[in-house]
């Protein structure tokens, strides 16, 4: 009789279709009683686990007068620190689609972070930049112009999200700003509808948009 103990937590089926486990039960006077009751409850998923995002987020190619002191900032607008070891920012001529500058970034970046990094860009008609972790692409943009087909590391690459940003929106010559994602960290893989330009440059900062 005792042996029947050994069927506690088969599964069974109840009357009503629904999924069970067999619970026994052994009066003193030797009776046995089987029933099919409800499986307890399977405990919650665990929480997903937290993840960086890292982005293009600021871009000034163009200063007025002579230019220098160019920059791009990225963004972390994950909801972990984001790893630098492996990430790339790689400069791309339009004119042969090519690569033409290339800066390494080291470090940590906080969930929510900003970070400027230095780098001379050209001046567009068209150019672009790629970030990339490894081979792979992470966020790009192409400026004053389209860049489908830019060969980076023997790879090509895309460089336009969605629709194409306008060459109309661009950086100025004439006037202090930058190109921003507006409002800042805004990401719906279209340029047109992402990219604004700013006369508020807020290197390594949150972005603010003025006209």
């Amino acid at each position: 009789m005792t042996g029947l103990g050994t069927l506690n937590g088969v599964p069974c089926v109840a009357s009503d279709d629904a999924a069970g486990e067999i619970a026994v039960t052994i009066a003193a006077n030797g009776d046995v009683t089987l029933k099919c009751v409800a499986a307890p409850d399977a405990p919650p998923p665990p929480p997903p686990a937290e993840s960086a995002k890292l982005m293009i987020n600021e871009v000034d190619y163009d200063q007025a007068g002579t230019d220098g002191n160019g920059f791009v900032e990225i963004a972390n607008t994950g909801s972990a620190a984001a790893d630098l070891a492996n990430i790339d920012l790689v400069a791309v001529n339009g004119g042969d689609s090519t690569e033409y500058g290339r800066a390494h970034l080291t470090g940590t970046l906080t969930a929510g972070g900003h970070l400027d990094v230095a780098i001379e860009l050209q001046n567009g008609a068209p150019d672009g930049i790629a970030l990339l972790q490894g081979t792979t692409l992470l966020d790009a943009l192409s400026y004053e112009g389209a860049i489908t087909d830019a060969t980076i590391g023997g790879r090509t690459y895309n460089l336009v999200e969605g629709a194409a940003l306008p060459p109309a929106i661009e950086d100025s010559n004439a006037v202090a700003g930058s190109l921003i994602r507006n409002p800042d960290g805004k990401d719906t893989n279209d340029a047109a509808s992402d990219w604004a330009f700013t006369t508020t440059v807020t290197r390594g900062a949150p972005n603010v948009m003025t006209p």
